[in-house]
């Protein structure tokens, strides 16, 4: 979340509040690591049930205001806070068993999921993610057999985890900024002297322009050619395959009016037989190959078909994208796991919107106000699965939208809605 948020900030707010950051990050883990220890008397419990109802009655009469992404995310939060809590309050003993459990299945499936991915898919720091992997499994049994205190437990550990992974951004964004920004003023340069259609004003990153930004996305149920079997989730994130047992993955590609174009495809075809799939599913060197971009969206349509999903952007900063496309064009490598279609195209979005929230009023009230939003913690979790499995055009569909609700928020004040408006269960699991 911290990553995610810091990057849509920018470079200069990092600058301005780095040290009020790390500040805010050590005093977070300080307090969750008192939580962890001494929440044994119960008061740190009745305390964050408290606030928890406040949170989820608030996040309830805010949600009909909200529309598509935002809205599912907000009653999903809402609701599972408010029956969590009151489970806790009819049976203290009871539900911290039921809590207890609860927790610790779920930190086992991510223990073994994160082992697991890692092992097949072995993606960079693939070892540091074996022994997060292992810890998540301790703890969870750790959970099971000490229920009395859940709560205090996994509100200290969540604290902890996340107070040290902020300090580790932090670190590296600081790192980062020197070659970050020698780059940047060596393409400006560059963009300068080139004649391009985007004149200086362009050039910013916080200002709403004329061209849009698209990000296409052509699903595996959507590109499929035939009638498709019914799969929810592996035709959505995954691949789907039709009546004629012809499978579709999908594609993903981004573009900017007629001055770029980046959709990534193996040079050849790649070999995808059931024999070399799992050697190929390793996001290794060895399985590096030589890639191709196509050159328009006119020339993807006469190869192949049109996008059937459509995000567009009208705020986004076109100096790093054209930044990611100068580095990726001329020597452009494709890996069916570590950089593929999706991926190329995750990141390219991720360049396009690099401080596109930052103002000259921005400050770490501002910092606060993003980084709660429920959306960022979605694309968070969405970006940490796809990074430690593959992205796929599912994947890069549920992570645009959910940049797209923090960037360009469609929301009117809360104060201007009514609290009577009716929510139907069809409404909310209906897609976007």
């Amino acid at each position: 979340m911290l990553q995610i948020t810091l990057h849509l900030l920018g470079t200069e707010f990092v600058k301005k509040t780095r040290s009020y950051l790390l500040l805010l990050s050590l005093f977070w883990g300080i307090i969750g690591f008192f939580t962890f220890i001494d929440g044994l008397d119960g008061k740190v419990f009745d305390a964050f049930c408290y606030f928890v109802i406040l949170e989820s009655i608030a996040t309830l009469v805010i949600a009909p205001n909200s529309h598509g992404i935002h809205r599912k995310v907000l009653l999903l939060k809402g609701l599972l806070f408010l029956f969590s809590i009151t489970l806790a309050f009819i049976d203290v003993k009871g539900s911290n068993f039921i809590l207890s459990l609860a927790f610790g299945l779920i930190y086992l499936s991510i223990g073994i999921f994160n082992i697991a991915s890692a092992i097949v898919v072995r993606f960079v720091m693939w070892r540091r993610v074996i022994i997060w992997g292992s810890i998540q499994i301790g703890y969870s049994l750790f959970l099971i057999l000490n229920y009395n205190y859940v709560i205090s437990y996994v509100l200290g550990f969540i604290m902890m985890t996340s107070s040290i992974r902020s300090i580790i951004v932090l670190i590296k964004k600081n790192q980062s900024e020197d070659n970050n920004s020698t780059r940047t003023s060596q393409l400006s340069r560059k963009y300068n002297k080139s004649n391009n259609n985007f004149d200086a004003e362009s050039q910013g990153s916080s200002k709403h322009l004329s061209i849009p930004l698209t990000v296409h996305i052509w699903t595996p149920e959507g590109s499929a050619e035939n009638p498709y079997i019914p799969r929810p989730v592996i035709n959505r994130y995954i691949a789907a395959t039709d009546i004629k047992g012809i499978i579709s993955t999908g594609h993903a590609a981004i573009e900017l009016g007629s001055e770029l174009y980046m959709s990534l495809y193996p040079k050849d075809e790649i070999d995808r037989s059931p024999k070399e799939f799992i050697r190929t599913l390793k996001a290794t060197p060895e399985n590096n190959v030589l890639g191709r971009y196509l050159p328009d969206y006119q020339s993807e349509i006469s190869e192949w078909c049109e996008s059937n999903i459509k995000i567009n952007f009208t705020k986004y900063n076109v100096q790093a994208l054209k930044q990611f496309w100068e580095k990726n064009y001329h020597n452009p490598i494709y890996n069916l796991t570590s950089n593929n279609c999706s991926s190329n195209t995750a990141y390219a979005l991720e360049a396009a919107l690099e401080g596109v929230l930052h103002n000259e009023n921005s400050n770490i009230f501002t910092f606060f106000k993003f980084i709660t939003k429920p959306e960022v913690w979605l694309a968070a979790q969405i970006r940490n699965r796809a990074i430690m499995m593959a992205w796929t055009p599912g994947l890069v569909m549920d992570y645009t939208r959910a940049l797209h609700s923090i960037v360009q928020p469609t929301s009117k004040p809360w104060h201007k809605f009514s609290i009577l408006e009716k929510i139907t269960i069809r409404d909310f699991f209906a897609s976007n």
